[in-house]
């Protein structure tokens, strides 16, 4: 999903693609404390209960490509110096 969801959310970003990507790479740190927070809900909670986490990030990455991708972008007024 994460190629889809690169593509997805780098689109019409014109002069702020690299800025938009360095910042989309910063989220692929949720791929380390997520884990780490399910593992804590599951000694806590239980096993089932710790499935919660995964549940709301599928639901986000749901949202995000059904509606979330099609919000509207700011434009960017950028003057040419000549």
């Amino acid at each position: 999903m994460f190629p889809t969801i690169f593509s997805l959310a780098l689109q019409d970003l014109k002069q702020h693609t690299s800025q938009g990507s360095g910042i989309l790479c910063l989220a692929i740190v949720g791929g380390a404390v997520l884990p780490l927070l399910q593992g804590i809900l599951a000694d806590n909670l239980g096993i089932q209960l710790a499935f919660i986490v995964p549940l709301v990030c599928y639901g986000f990455i749901g949202y995000y490509g059904l509606v979330g991708c099609h919000a509207a972008r700011p434009t960017a007024n950028v003057e040419q110096q000549g």
